[in-house]
């Protein structure tokens, strides 16, 4: 046979069988291949006659007459059967059991049998393989208990699965199989038959095709395939035979579909007739033999269908609306696109996958002539920053034969980050020292806090924004704002005052206790989608300063007559006076040495106030004399005076002891 060239490639069928591992009543080994369920329906209209082409070489390896190797590489499945003189299930022999009209037989349809040794099958096998043209072609041998006699090889491949309560397999039940199941039940348009005449030790194969709509299925006269689209050969001891059969070429008229089969029944009949007679058949279940898969590839985008950069998105005002994009295709073959990708979205952090679980977001179905097909999700909603990723989940289309297909891959993930809100601030007016000031803030920008739950298809947000705010005042000692945090002796402590959402906040008030230049510094803590942020960090805002100051004080005074004084006591602001003038009389004119004399007299009231000294000892001796007073308020917004020389005298003691002074 010629090979046609080709000029692309396809993904390799698959054949498998779900049925467990475990002994029959003989002790012989159930044997089983878990395959691929990965597979494409065929057309419901099938040629009836295959493509006369140049053939292409099948990919099992087929030997000539008496040199076969069954199953050899070639099979994916086997199938085990009863053998010899042992009763086994089979279709009871009757009108409604031929192979033309077996599947609308009322059950009971199956009874036990005893097959002779020309017609008992003892095993089967099973395989699927593309050629190098990407044709599909199945690969099906078996072996009888005689290696003599006349009658037919039939391997019948449906689309459909058998009825569900068809289970078949070690442990079954067969009272209840026989009671329920018509493996044949499910026959559509489209299922067909590979007859082998074994007369003669025939290679000669054929085809039967049904058609029509069930339960009035028609099928198809008997087509002989030619080694253009098929091989056979016995084994050399002639117990065993097998064959391949180009699907793609005698079935699909030369078009590279999909392919799959979920039911395959090999048997011995009577005859190539509709009203042929079931000999034996080996009825498994989970048997899926195909050539198609699907692929999904997915792509997270904006709500609105924009990219997503490298960096990620910003949360925004609290509220981000997302979605994703998958494009589903098919390889191995071709249908009309069906089924629906489901999408789910996760908040997981590094390197952590949505592959179970998250939000379910909603479902797409897909439509479009022809794979593949790209289809978005409905939107979604996050309200928290973090890592998200999307998982889609391809259905598949079982009635086409495709398999469904994921992705949730680390492409499927993004970021997203919180925002930087703004903070504007502005401190009171400058004040004497002894009132109290204080400091604003406003916060703008800011995101709202995470909903709950944080990912809803609805775009509900969270509430506003939480946080505080902390106002330190930093005193003159401090006039960088420095790490070592405010000056103790010049502010109250730190104020935290709860946020709410965007908007202005006022400090507490704080009474200074130093005169000098102070300084507000505000600073947000943040939450989980605000970043924290500081106003005034190094001090250099002027409108952040607030001056605290001092008024001048004044003092002037009048000598009465030695020894006393008076002093009065005044100031032009900062309220009314407060304090204490101190009298020192010193026994010479510069007020150094020792003092003869001190008094202390309180100050009180509105300025101007006049205090006296009170009178000190009598002075005997003549000599020059002189008063030093100072005042010391204790009103913090009036400077205290000084220790000065006010006054000085010169006395003179006249004879008979009278004392004059200026």
């Amino acid at each position: 046979m010629t090979r046609r060239s080709s000029t692309s490639a396809h993904s390799l069928p698959h054949l498998s069988h779900h049925s467990p591992t475990a002994s029959d009543p003989r002790s012989r080994r159930w044997r089983g291949v878990r395959g691929l369920v990965a597979a494409c329906v065929l057309p419901v209209a099938l040629l009836i006659a295959p493509v006369a082409s140049a053939g292409s070489t099948p990919p099992f390896t087929i030997g000539p007459d008496l040199a076969a190797v069954v199953p050899g590489s070639d099979a994916q499945l086997n199938l085990e059967d009863p053998e010899g003189n042992v009763k086994e299930l089979g279709p009871l022999n009757s009108n409604s059991t031929k192979i033309g009209v077996i599947q609308n037989d009322a059950v009971p349809t199956l009874g036990l049998t005893n097959p002779n040794a020309q017609v008992d099958l003892r095993q089967a096998w099973l395989g699927s393989q593309k050629d190098g043209d990407g044709d599909d072609w199945i690969y099906f041998a078996w072996e009888r208990d005689s290696n003599s006699g006349s009658g037919f090889i039939s391997f019948e491949f449906m689309s459909a699965a058998a009825p569900t309560v068809c289970a078949f397999g070690p442990g079954q039940d067969t009272d209840g199989l026989i009671a329920s199941c018509n493996p044949w039940a499910n026959r559509s348009a489209g299922d067909f038959l590979i007859l082998w005449d074994q007369q003669g030790n025939s290679l000669d194969l054929y085809l039967r095709v049904w058609t029509g709509t069930a339960p009035n299925l028609t099928l198809s006269p008997p087509v002989p395939l030619d080694a253009s689209v098929s091989a056979a050969a016995y084994s050399a001891d002639h117990y065993r035979g097998e064959a391949a059969i180009n699907v793609t070429d005698a079935i699909y008229g030369g078009v590279q579909r999909c392919l799959v089969f979920a039911n395959v029944i090999p048997s011995t009949v009577t005859g190539n007739s509709d009203s042929a007679d079931y000999k034996d058949t080996i009825l498994t279940s989970g048997i899926t033999l195909g050539g198609c898969a699907s692929s999904t590839v997915t792509t997270p985008q904006t709500g609105d269908g924009g990219a997503i950069g490298l960096g990620g998105m910003s949360i925004g005002t609290g509220v981000v609306a997302v979605r994703d994009q998958a494009v589903v295709d098919v390889t191995g073959g071709s249908a009309t696109p069906s089924g629906s990708v489901a999408f789910a979205l996760c908040k997981v952090d590094a390197p952590g996958l949505c592959t179970s679980g998250g939000t379910a977001v909603g479902s797409t179905t897909l439509a479009g002539a022809s794979y593949p097909v790209t289809v978005a999700s409905p939107v979604a909603y996050v309200t928290s920053v973090g890592r998200y990723c999307w998982r889609a989940t391809y259905t598949g289309d079982s009635s086409n034969g495709v398999a469904g297909s994921s992705d949730a891959r680390a492409s499927e993930c993004f970021t997203v980050s919180p925002v930087t809100p703004t903070l504007t601030t502005d401190a009171s007016d400058s004040v004497l020292i002894g009132a109290s000031v204080t400091d604003s803030a406003t916060l703008g920008g800011l995101a709202t806090d995470p909903a709950s739950p944080v990912i809803n298809l609805t775009g509900a947000s969270g509430p506003a924004a939480g946080g505080t705010i902390r106002f330190r005042l930093y005193g003159p000692s401090d006039a960088a704002c420095g790490p070592l945090g405010y000056d103790s002796a010049a502010t109250s402590p730190s104020q935290n005052v709860p946020v709410s959402g965007n908007g202005s906040y006022s400090s507490a008030a704080v009474t200074p206790t130093a005169a000098g230049n102070h300084h507000w510094v505000a600073s947000y803590s943040g939450s989980v989608n605000n970043l924290g942020v500081t106003h005034n960090a190094s001090c250099t805002d002027a409108a952040e300063d607030v001056v605290i100051t001092t008024v001048p004080s004044s003092l002037s005074s009048a000598q009465t007559w030695v020894p006393s004084d008076s002093v009065t006591v005044s100031a032009e602001a900062g309220g009314n006076l407060a304090g204490t003038v101190t009298f020192t009389l010193f026994a010479n004119g510069t007020c150094s040495s020792t003092g003869i004399f001190s008094s202390t007299a309180p100050v009180s009231g509105a300025s101007p106030q006049t205090v006296l000294s009170g009178n000190a000892p009598a002075q005997t001796v003549s000599g020059s004399f002189s008063w030093q007073v100072a005042y010391d308020s204790t009103n913090p917004a009036q400077r205290d005076v000084g220790p000065s020389c006010h006054e000085t005298s010169a006395l003179t003691i006249a004879n008979g002891g009278s004392v004059t002074s200026p």
